[in-house]
C-alpha cells in the first residue's frame, strides 16, 4: 500500500494492510504478565490488560485462531501467578475466575478479528480519481498507471478481463455472437426441434 508521501509511516487502522507480528503480541503478554506478578495479588485492574495482546493477536492474524489462542492463555497464566503468590484466594473461586476470563477474552478475540474482517472485506476508494479520458489511466504521485493496477493497490478488489457484446461483436465479428442466433441475430433451433 503507498502512502501520500515516501517518508510517511503507514497508517494503522481497520482499513489498513498493516500486519501486527506475533513477536510483539507473545513479548506484550510476557510484560504484563510480569507486571501483574510483581503489583501483587490484591490489585486486580492488571486482569484488564491482559486483553491488549488478545486484542494485537486477534488484529494482526488471518485467522480467529492465534486470538483466540492468545485469549485461553492468559488465564493459565494468572493461573502460575496465582500459585506463585501462594494461592491467597479458594482454589475454586480462582478456577471460576480463570474460566470466565478465558470466556470473556475469547468473545473479545472473536469481536476484534470479525471487525477487522469486515473491515478488509469494505475497503474502498474515495475520492475523485483523475482519469484519462482516452486510455484510462489514473494520475498518481508516481505518474500515470493503469487502471487495474490501480485498483488493485488501493484496494481488495480483483479483476478479470472480459468483454461486453458490444465489444465482442466490434472486436470479432460473428465469432462473439451468442450461441443459438446467426450473424444477422435472427435466432435458430436445432434440427429436429420445434420452435415452440
Amino acid at each position: 500500500m503507498r502512502s501520500a508521501n515516501a517518508g510517511d509511516a503507514p497508517k494503522l487502522s481497520f482499513r489498513s494492510k498493516v500486519a501486527i507480528a506475533p513477536p510483539l503480541w507473545i513479548a506484550t503478554l510476557a510484560l504484563i504478565a510480569v507486571g501483574d506478578y510483581l503489583t501483587g495479588p490484591f490489585i486486580h485492574s492488571a486482569v484488564l490488560f491482559y486483553l491488549i495482546p488478545v486484542a494485537l493477536a486477534a488484529w494482526g492474524a488471518r485467522s480467529r485462531w492465534p486470538g483466540i489462542a492468545v485469549a485461553c492463555t492468559w488465564p493459565l497464566i494468572r493461573v502460575g501467578i496465582v500459585a506463585l503468590w501462594g494461592w491467597p484466594w479458594p482454589r475454586a473461586l480462582t478456577m471460576e475466575d480463570t474460566v470466565a476470563d478465558a470466556v470473556v477474552s475469547v468473545g473479545f478475540a472473536t469481536l476484534v478479528w470479525q471487525l477487522r474482517r469486515q473491515a478488509r472485506t469494505i475497503r474502498t476508494l474515495e475520492g475523485i480519481l483523475p482519469m484519462c479520458g482516452f486510455c484510462r489511466r489514473i494520475r498518481t504521485d508516481q505518474g500515470w498507471e493503469r487502471l487495474e493496477s490501480y485498483l488493485l493497490d488501493h484496494s481488495d478488489a480483483r479483476i478479470s478481463h472480459t468483454f461486453c457484446p458490444d465489444c465482442g461483436r466490434a472486436h470479432y465479428g460473428d465469432l462473439a455472437s451468442p450461441p443459438g442466433t446467426d450473424p444477422s441475430g435472427a435466432t435458430f433451433t436445432a434440427p429436429g426441434r420445434s420452435s415452440s
